[in-house]
């Protein structure tokens, strides 16, 4: 699963897989002093943590974001798109 992280004009990010994601995801979580992402789908479920430090471009542009846009596949392989929060966590 490729997972892309990009920036919407009105400066909320948008979040993109290259296949459908496991479960629909309830938040994203940026834990601020690692500069990392955890998708939290459901109590049910664990989340996929994102293995990769954020540079400091897109550590600035997660900080600032008001939300987050989901764009996902339906198993018909249309796209979709949902609002999440964006919880940050830490200093």
């Amino acid at each position: 699963m490729n997972v892309e992280l990009g920036k919407l004009p009105d400066g909320g990010l948008v979040v993109m897989c290259d296949s459908h994601f496991p479960h629909e995801i309830r938040r994203i979580e940026y834990y601020r002093d690692q500069r990392l992402m955890m998708l939290v789908y459901d109590a049910d479920h664990e989340g996929d943590l994102m293995h990769y430090e954020l540079s400091d471009v897109c550590a600035n542009t997660v900080e600032n974001s008001p939300n987050v846009m989901i764009v996902d596949h339906s198993p018909g392989r249309k796209l979709y798109g949902y609002d999440v929060p964006l919880v940050q966590i830490g200093i």
